[in-house]
């Protein structure tokens, strides 16, 4: 290699520096641990369990067990972000996740990111009145 050729490989080297970087950066953010943790839904026992505490990048999957098609509602707390695809949630019109009606067998998911405690309740869908109003359970999630 003549020293005229050297300002060019600095050149490329810079640049395939810069494209590099960025990407050894994403690798090292999403190290984040993934985790799952599943809460059963019953017809008569609630919750099991009814309060989860774990770590961002946390998926909670809330399994409908009752007979009666469930919704899963955020009180205080809303979460507005979240990581993943969530399964059977919609972003509402406050602009936070709200869960659809969760069939009987069927799931609902959320992958929490945000540190918090996250207080829901769990009802009987609105559409089927053979279940009593007041028949809903509490849970929490909590980020740390």
């Amino acid at each position: 290699m003549n020293i005229k050729q050297l300002p060019v490989l600095v050149t490329v080297l810079i640049i395939v520096s810069l494209f590099l970087n960025p990407l050894v950066r994403a690798e090292e953010e999403e190290k984040v641990p993934l985790v799952t943790k599943a809460v059963i839904i019953t017809g008569h026992a609630g919750l099991k369990p009814p309060d989860i505490i774990s770590q961002p990048g946390t998926t909670v999957v809330w399994v409908n067990q009752s007979n009666t098609p469930q919704e899963i509602l955020f009180l205080d707390k809303k979460v507005v972000i979240a990581c993943g695809s969530p399964v059977n949630f919609i972003v509402g019109h406050d602009g936070a996740y709200e869960s659809s009606k969760v069939p009987f067998g069927g799931t609902a998911s959320l992958c929490f990111l945000d540190a918090g405690t996250y207080q829901y309740i769990v009802k009987s869908s609105k559409t089927f009145a053979q279940q009593p109003k007041d028949k809903e359970f509490r849970g929490t999630v909590t980020i740390k």
